[in-house]
């Protein structure tokens, strides 16, 4: 009876190729709001779901005489979506607008249930057989707007933070911003409570914890950004409150109420867990950076069951593209892991990147209009560094690589291959020119204008920037996120690595 409560819980919260259904999602849209088009985008599988931002399906959706339709088809049972619209800053239109269309929120959708939306300048408004379901996120993405309204003006009356602040400042701040969510999600739980007569309990219970998962994920966001960009005697005061009053603090998002279909809550526990493991080394003076493999023990500790899958999932899929893998780690999760489709994911990405694998077959452009390959490079170790113009930490990568590169100068069977994802070549160019990302002696390529959705990007599942990649002089795959050069400690790994590879 347990296995069938849980296969039952999968099933809702992700579906499975087996269960392929459609969906057709037709509205309104007031001439006045002047919408010709926009971008709908979805996700048709647990991974996509997690970073519905960056990845999912895109259909670019045409309006005429102020109406549309969505046709969308091999879709799970649930699934999460969002809009993008024309960006408006009328006064005269609803937040209703921009809450849909421009911040980026998304709605739970249920397929083979037709719906309809109808957008007006005075909001919006849904019919079909999610009504209900569809009507009680709206009211939750108002309350959040609500909350976010509140939180600012919190954040005026304190003013900035700087060296002469004072610790009763910044725990008066903390405890009234704390405070607000409190407030916040218990007001959530009321509202979807009134939706009891109209709502399964799975739909609602992920409704609530779809909510309760943003929301104290922005609230552990604002103590980490504070830890991360402000002085230290602001620094000091922060983490002392985050270990006194949120390390271990369950007030509200009780883990045992959760039934397990949240795409958001599953996130907010494994974003808090890497917290509290860096807040409690910051009294001692020391900014770390907790791995994976430490996060996923007190995960292990704290989660069983379904939840540790998600939770560890979503642990992987959000921190996975930013540091390196080792097998240990890897071999450890799928051991824990009960999720069938979980553990061959990890499988797979275990195969990909810590097995030495063949690595992506690619056929990319030069700045000279030349097209370079893998053959190009066969018999050389290669370090791929995968950037685009505008990104801070692809800067700083370029800075922290110089000693690195200075060090293998020279070498015929070393090279170092940037790949951009810039989406028109002039902007490209124009970053190479500038010498910002790239140097002289680098082996410069481009997606071609493909961006993020480029095979190769794809099939690493690259999700953050920057990104290396080591391959081995038999076009293997040696790892992925090497060390970042950026102490000495790094810098030597990352020399040894090479130099290693060089042997061989």
């Amino acid at each position: 009876m347990l296995k069938y409560k849980i296969l039952l819980v999968l099933l809702f919260a992700f579906g499975t190729a087996l269960f392929a259904q459609k969906l057709t999602i037709s509205g309104k849209i007031d001439k006045e709001l002047k919408v010709d088009s926009f971008l709908f985008r979805y996700a048709t599988n647990f991974v996509d779901q997690e970073n519905l931002y960056g990845k999912g399906e895109e259909v670019m959706v045409k309006v005429k005489h102020g109406r549309f339709q969505i046709d969308l088809d091999s879709l799970p049972a649930k699934f999460y979506a969002f809009i993008r619209l024309p960006k408006n800053y009328s006064k005269d239109i609803s937040d209703d607008y921009r809450l849909i269309g421009n911040s980026g929120n998304f709605l739970m959708l249920k397929a083979d249930n037709p719906m309809e939306m109808q957008l007006s300048q005075h909001g919006l408004s849904f019919s079909g057989g999610q009504k209900s379901s569809l009507d009680c996120q709206l009211e939750l993405l108002r309350l959040k707007k609500k909350l976010s309204d509140r939180l600012i003006s919190l954040k005026n009356s304190f003013g900035s933070f700087d060296e002469k602040t004072t610790e009763k400042q910044i725990n008066d701040y903390l405890s009234a911003y704390k405070s607000m969510n409190l407030n916040a999600c218990l007001e959530a739980e009321k509202l979807v409570a009134s939706y009891a007569q109209l709502l399964d309990t799975m739909t609602a219970n992920t409704h609530y914890y779809d909510f309760i998962g943003r929301t104290k994920w922005d609230e552990i966001n604002l103590i980490n950004r504070l830890v991360d960009f402000s002085p230290d005697n602001v620094r000091s005061y922060v983490a002392r409150y985050y270990n006194k009053y949120y390390t271990d603090e369950l007030s509200y998002g009780d883990p045992k109420r959760y039934l397990g279909a949240s795409n958001e809550y599953p996130k907010f526990l494994a974003y808090k867990a890497f917290a509290d493991l860096s807040k409690s080394m910051a009294p001692l003076g020391r900014r770390i950076k907790p791995n994976l493999g430490l996060a996923d023990l007190l995960i292990s500790e704290r989660y069983k069951g379904n939840l540790y899958d998600q939770v560890a999932f979503s642990s992987l899929l959000a921190r996975g593209t930013k540091e390196y893998l080792d097998d240990m780690y890897l071999t450890s999760l799928m051991g824990n892991m009960k999720n069938e489709d979980f553990r061959q994911y990890v499988s797979d990405l275990r195969k990909k990147r810590t097995t030495r694998a063949k690595s992506f077959q690619f056929k990319l452009e030069d700045e000279n209009g030349k097209m370079v390959t893998n053959v190009d490079l066969k018999g050389k170790v290669v370090l791929l560094d995968f950037w685009f113009t505008g990104c801070r930490g692809c800067l700083a990568l370029h800075k922290n690589m110089t000693p690195v590169k200075e060090y293998f100068k020279g070498n015929p069977n070393f090279k170092y291959v940037s790949i951009s994802i810039d989406k028109t070549r002039e902007k490209w160019l124009n970053s190479l020119q500038r010498g910002e990302y790239t140097h002289e002696t680098d082996v410069k390529l481009w997606t071609v204008g493909q961006g993020d959705k480029h095979p190769i990007i794809r099939y690493y599942e690259i999700g953050s920037y920057p990104t290396m990649i080591l391959i081995s002089k038999h076009d293997e795959v040696v790892a992925m996120n090497p060390p970042n050069p950026y102490t000495e400690k790094n810098k030597n790994t990352l020399i040894n690595m090479i130099a290693e590879e060089l042997k061989q």
